[in-house]
């Protein structure tokens, strides 16, 4: 009888415990949550990015020039890298949006205000 006492304790404390979290968890990053940035914010994530960027493209040209792939694959690579970073720019650098091309149906643009 002790043992499921404790038992049952448990799991009351653990769904007690559980449950702000799961609650909180459903508010944080919706689809249909609008964010509006300053502009210093702005163009703190376009720096950012910016340099993200900069970065993958010389990380693909040092693969090309170790051999590790060749100069056609580092070129479609590196076009793939751009075409995404200019999507990204054109979003915002906002999160969550779909940015594939069979997948445009979910694109945040699409979305009507919830």
């Amino acid at each position: 009888m002790k043992k499921i006492i404790v038992l049952l304790s448990v799991l009351f404390l653990t769904l007690g415990l559980a449950m702000p979290v799961w609650a909180q968890i459903d508010k944080v990053g919706q689809p249909g949550t609008k964010v509006e940035l300053t502009e210093a914010q702005k163009k703190e994530l376009a720096e950012l990015h910016e340099e993200i960027l900069e970065n993958k493209l010389e990380l693909i040209d040092k693969h090309v020039e170790f051999g590790m792939i060749t100069k056609e694959k580092g070129d479609m690579i590196k076009a793939k890298i751009q075409e995404k970073a200019k999507m990204m720019k054109e979003n915002g650098y906002m999160p969550g949006a779909c940015m594939h091309k069979d997948h445009k149906d979910h694109d945040m643009k699409n979305r009507s205000d919830q």
